[in-house]
């Protein structure tokens, strides 16, 4: 049974190409490195002496950032290489978390962290043309599987250490393992994934396509799975946002079990 599982497992990701591989490992490394949101309430409240409500303040702004960096990383993929934008916000984000450790005050931390939030979460949209990019119709939806699960595995990672970094070395490792993985996957970007002419190949049959595209502001069935997605996401980010703090002040555990 476990051995048919893991043959159907390793069968649906058969026939990707190797730019895709690269991409989701680089993926991993970055997400792996994940550690100073999840315990971002917890170090401002609890290292930085912040109120829940200055901490809530703060990681509005956080929200906001990523509204803003959401937005303008899709239009610089629109309008420049997505490799360039991809390296550029994971080595300056990377700047930032480093940064970010030595920033004090409710609305200096308030203003750090949107700048931090706006520059990191321009690389998503930039990242999910990559992945449609080295990807071909027949294997878009098991690249972006395969980049998600990349995703999902480092974010299992990221936090554990955390906890475990900050439990038994200080909160400032965070910052610099969080900094450095980012900087790092900038690199393996630029190193591994940046041939122009492997990129002007695959982006050639897009250019052919002569499809008309209406706008997504007037696709009202998008629209409207946008709005639901956030609902939902207004609740699933409690997990990051306020559930740490949750767990360190009403039941005491320490950093390692909330990780």
């Amino acid at each position: 049974m476990l051995a048919k599982g893991i043959r159907l497992y390793r069968n649906s990701f058969a026939g990707l190409s190797r730019d895709i591989w690269l991409l989701a490992a680089v993926t991993l490394l970055n997400r792996a490195g994940t550690m100073v949101i999840p315990f971002m309430t917890v170090f401002l409240t609890y290292q930085k002496d912040f109120t829940l409500q200055q901490a809530g303040w703060v990681m509005t702004s956080f929200g906001l950032g990523s509204v803003l960096g959401s937005y303008t990383g899709g239009w610089l993929s629109d309008r420049y290489n997505f490799s360039k934008v991809q390296f550029w916000t994971l080595l300056l984000s990377g700047i930032m978390f480093i940064v970010l450790q030595t920033v004090d005050g409710v609305w200096h931390m308030c203003i750090a962290v949107f700048v931090l939030s706006a520059i990191a979460d321009a690389f998503r949209p930039a990242n999910m043309a990559a992945v449609a990019t080295y990807s071909t119709p027949e294997t878009r939806t098991r690249s972006l599987s395969l980049n998600r699960q990349a995703v999902n595995l480092g974010f299992a990672i990221g936090p554990a250490v955390g906890g475990w970094l900050a439990a038994t070395k200080g909160y400032n490792w965070l910052f610099w393992v969080d900094g450095l993985t980012c900087i790092a996957a900038a690199f393996l970007l630029r190193i591994l994934l940046t041939p122009k002419a492997r990129q002007a190949e695959l982006e050639k049959p897009a250019a052919q396509n002569t499809a008309v595209l209406i706008s997504a502001y007037r696709d009202w069935h998008y629209l409207a799975f946008m709005v639901i997605t956030m609902f939902s996401a207004i609740a699933f980010m409690q997990l990051f946002y306020t559930y740490p703090v949750f767990l360190k002040s009403e039941y005491h555990f320490i950093e390692v079990y909330i990780g």
